[in-house]
């Protein structure tokens, strides 16, 4: 009964309190958005008019995917291998628990599945394609 009694005040106590609140008087501040860029116009993301800011430029596209390993020395010692026999950008991406290494950046996923049926003609016969954010080469 005194439970029920102290919870009747209580609630009665709080409906008395009437709070103003003028939301024209609220001020956000403006956010920060996104540069919003396309790799097919670059011409917004020139500097001195002659070289692409690259740092800029990032979509969605596709990466070869060779190794999926618990060991940072063996995903080094595939990406070293990988420098000396291949022209494409190789990376060494760490999710946990796993470093995986991965390779090139396609626009096209045509490409990236020629990449895949050579890697295993070579002998990676994991090798499958991974959908992620990628830096195309712009010419």
């Amino acid at each position: 009964m005194k439970i029920i009694l102290f919870l009747v005040s209580t609630f009665l106590i709080a409906q008395d309190k009437k709070i103003d609140f003028d939301p024209n008087q609220l001020i956000d501040p403006e956010p920060k958005w996104p540069i919003i860029s396309s790799p097919l116009n670059t011409e917004n993301l020139l500097i001195n008019n002659n070289e692409l800011d690259s740092t800029q430029i990032i979509i969605e596209g596709f990466r070869v995917q060779l190794l999926a390993t618990k060991e940072a020395s063996k995903a080094e010692q595939l990406q070293k291998k990988l420098l000396d026999n291949l022209n494409q950008n190789i990376y060494i991406v760490y999710e946990a628990p796993n470093y995986k290494v991965r390779i090139g950046d396609f626009i096209d996923r045509r490409k990236a599945e020629n990449l895949r049926k050579e890697m295993i003609k070579e002998g990676y016969t994991s090798a499958w394609i991974i959908r992620t954010r990628i830096k195309p080469k712009v010419e």
